[in-house]
């Protein structure tokens, strides 16, 4: 808790990450997701990267590191979920 009150980010975030992973990634996060998953259960960050896979299927997203450096992957992102607030991604 201390690390809270003394506004220590990367920690504030991984904690923020951690209740998105356990209380929202956890639920259906939309129709046909079942239809990815052959019968197995993926994990949450699995399941987040079939959910941008699906958004975005022209950009060849395999993780959550290297292929978002570029920024292109974010604003793609952001423009897939809301059409015109990134319109210059590319």
């Amino acid at each position: 808790s201390s690390h809270i009150v003394d506004c220590k980010l990367k920690l504030i975030l991984g904690l923020i990450w951690t209740l998105i992973l356990h209380y929202s990634i956890s639920l259906p996060m939309w129709e046909g997701e079942d239809d990815l998953n052959n019968g197995t259960e993926p994990t949450p960050k699995q399941r987040l990267m079939n959910w941008i896979q699906t958004k975005l299927p022209d950009l060849p997203i395999k993780n959550f590191t290297t292929d978002w450096n570029s920024g292109k992957a974010v604003g793609a992102l952001v423009d897939a979920v809301a059409p015109g607030l990134c319109p210059d991604w590319q």
